[in-house]
């Protein structure tokens, strides 16, 4: 508000032209059925418009009951959100607040969804840019990914730990490698492309790159055009080691390399990114960066907390953060590579 007031539900209500009720109904998560589609996105840009939050700690002392984070992840089969969610919901349950489990894309979607709901606060892990912020309409830490308007986050230090990745290929004699890359847009896949053509580039090694969907089966096809041109020596590929932004892509290069007759790692090196359990499930063992899912979901629920703790000492004001926490990343060796074939 432009005389220093904090905007109330009645701002709202006169700038949406609705009643104060309508506002009400909205902002409970008890619109639907009562109040048209088109009346409730008025209410909801006229608070965007004026800064209006609605203030949880006051509602939760009127309604009662315990304060709710929603968890948002991109999917809920890929075994790396099982381990973020695992540790955050621990932290969460330890400091008293409950938490419900989120599907989305995107922080836009996010920052919609919670919109009308009685949620206290947002952990967004790995989703797809968007610019909107998570601060409206309630607070929010941003987990993996490249945080909206200068927010805050918990975010993996990854592109050391991929130099070394791409130096271990480099000493074990790999010249010519291929990055199969996610399609998914965010901020921490950019950054595995950028380490990973910078390791290359250091080393004088060259790369392909080929993009597809976050699933085994899309890996493996992806992985089956590429393994489809034997340009290089003796008739084999044009590349000797693949490097996987995830390890569920590295099942699907497995696969790949099976169906073209290559012998994982004889033929063809494989490394992964995440270290989830199927990484040693499979034969070989699979090269890959450990990043400590459990611990991220926990440290940016730690944060979501305090920043919590820190408003209610404030009277409801909104604590600034901007600060970018990076965790360790770090490389395992295992038996997915080798020397490739034709070195020397």
């Amino acid at each position: 508000m432009s005389n220093g007031r904090a905007p109330t539900s009645h701002d709202v209500a006169r700038l949406a032209g609705v009643s104060q009720s309508t506002v009400s109904l909205v902002f409970r998560g008890a619109a639907s059925g009562r109040v048209g589609e088109r009346t409730q996105r008025a209410v909801l840009d006229a608070a965007r418009e004026l800064g209006f939050r609605p203030n949880a700690d006051a509602r939760r002392l009127r309604i009662g009951g315990p304060r709710m984070v929603l968890i948002a992840v991109p999917d809920i089969v890929n075994p790396f959100f099982a381990r973020v969610f695992t540790g955050a919901r621990a932290v969460a349950r330890e400091a008293g607040f409950q938490v419900v489990l989120s599907v989305q894309r995107d922080l836009d979607s996010v920052a919609a969804d919670v919109a009308g709901q009685q949620i206290d606060a947002v952990l967004a892990c790995s989703l797809e840019d968007g610019g909107r912020p998570l601060e409206d309409p309630v607070p929010a830490v941003v987990l993996d990914a490249e945080p909206p308007q200068g927010q805050g986050s918990v975010r993996f230090d990854i592109a050391p730990a991929l130099t070394a990745l791409v130096d271990h290929l480099h000493r074990l004699g790999h010249r010519r490698i291929a990055h199969l890359r996610s399609e998914v847009r965010t901020a921490t896949f950019r950054e595995r492309t950028e380490a990973v053509d910078a390791a290359c580039e250091r080393n004088g090694m060259t790369r392909v790159h080929t993009s597809c969907a976050l699933d085994p089966d899309s890996a493996r096809a992806a992985a089956s055009v590429l393994l489809a041109d034997r340009t290089g020596p003796g008739g084999r590929p044009g590349f000797t080691a693949v490097v996987c932004d995830d390890d569920v892509l590295s099942v699907g290069v497995y696969k790949a390399a099976a169906d073209a007759g290559l012998s994982v790692p004889a033929d063809l090196s494989v490394t992964g990114i995440d270290d989830v359990d199927l990484a040693t499930a499979v034969t070989p063992e699979l090269t890959t960066l450990h990043l400590p899912g459990e611990e991220l979901g926990a440290t940016g629920m730690r944060r979501l907390i305090a920043r919590l703790e820190r408003g209610a000492e404030r009277g409801g004001e909104r604590a600034a953060e901007t600060e970018c926490v990076r965790l360790p990343a770090r490389l395992l060796i295992r038996g997915s590579t080798a020397p490739p074939a034709n070195a020397g």
